[in-house]
């Protein structure tokens, strides 16, 4: 079940001057992502979808050694979406993620698919299969594609009715070994497979998550 959080100056004011974007939020933290709109209206999609790959980082655990150092970067590439890459970079921009810098740069198709922690890819359905093939082990994927959520990726964005929401394998985040933090599964809109549910996540059997 999602649940509205109701819109308070506050949290107008928590997505670094942007406001309302229409996606429901059971966790606080995530608000700034969830909800978001400009002063002109709505959010530009590829706005919230960077806002979101900026917070994802807050709610996965990564495999021990992904990370250098607690203030090694979190890197993230982009491909696919160079108005996302540019949306990104201007929210990464001194602003870290729980200590990490934000490191973003733009792929171009061909581009070595490693040395990242998050992967963005926007790509046809035939065209994101062999590149998901191409991800190392330890990657948190992001696919943006037309239709169901590409097999293979961690995350995947949709909009529905003019609001981006995402879905979330968890057979891809085992595989990827990577957790996933309860309160990011609360928010997506579909979960797929059981993989590594997280301490405390409990799912009614046969039920849809949400």
């Amino acid at each position: 079940m999602l649940y509205r959080l109701p819109l308070t100056p506050r949290r107008l004011r928590i997505l670094w001057g942007a406001a309302l974007l229409a996606v429901a939020a059971l966790a606080m933290t995530l608000a700034p992502a969830a909800i978001a709109q400009t002063a002109q209206g709505r959010a530009s999609e590829s706005l919230v979808k960077a806002a979101f790959l900026h917070k994802f980082a807050s709610f996965v655990e990564w495999p021990q050694g992904a990370f250098d150092r607690p203030d090694s970067p979190l890197k993230i590439g982009v491909l696919g979406s160079d108005t996302l890459w540019q949306e990104l970079s201007e929210l990464a921009r001194d602003r870290d993620r729980d200590g990490h810098p934000v490191l973003v740069s733009r792929l171009k198709d061909g581009d070595a698919l490693t040395g990242y922690h998050i992967l963005y890819m926007k790509a046809s359905r035939a065209r994101m299969t062999e590149l998901l093939q191409q991800v190392p082990d330890g990657v948190l994927t992001v696919a943006d594609s037309d239709g169901a959520h590409p097999r293979g990726s961690v995350i995947s964005f949709f909009v529905d009715e003019g609001r981006v929401g995402f879905g979330i394998s968890l057979d891809a985040a085992t595989r990827q070994h990577l957790r996933m933090n309860p309160r990011l599964l609360a928010v997506a809109r579909t979960i797929q497979g059981l993989g590594l549910l997280p301490n405390g996540f409990a799912m009614r059997q046969g039920a849809a998550p949400f």
